[in-house]
């Protein structure tokens, strides 16, 4: 699935949307892709051009990016409230030696 850089550039040039919120839309899409397991150990800028692409293509809408950042951002509260909580309970832990 590599995506060539001038179809990119193509893409980019014949947007006939605002330019500044694809990009933002990108950026947000892209955190979302880079928390999925398929992108999780891919470089950023292979992420950044699947965000772009999809954006672009039309694959990924307004709606889709929006949710998918706010149920990172819920899944990310969610486990820094499970760390915390297992930190208390490994500090009330008596000490074993």
């Amino acid at each position: 699935m590599a995506i060539q850089d001038n179809d990119i550039e193509n893409k980019l040039v014949d947007f006939d949307g605002d330019k500044y919120s694809m990009v933002v839309l990108a950026s947000m899409w892209a955190k979302v892709l880079k928390k999925k397991a398929e992108y999780k150990n891919q470089p950023d800028a292979t992420v950044i051009k699947v965000a772009l692409d999809d954006i672009l293509t039309g694959k990924v809408t307004k709606e889709m990016v929006l949710q998918g950042s706010t149920d990172a951002l819920a899944q990310q509260k969610r486990e820094e409230e499970e760390a915390r909580k297992e930190a208390e309970r490994k500090a009330k832990e008596p000490l074993k030696l």
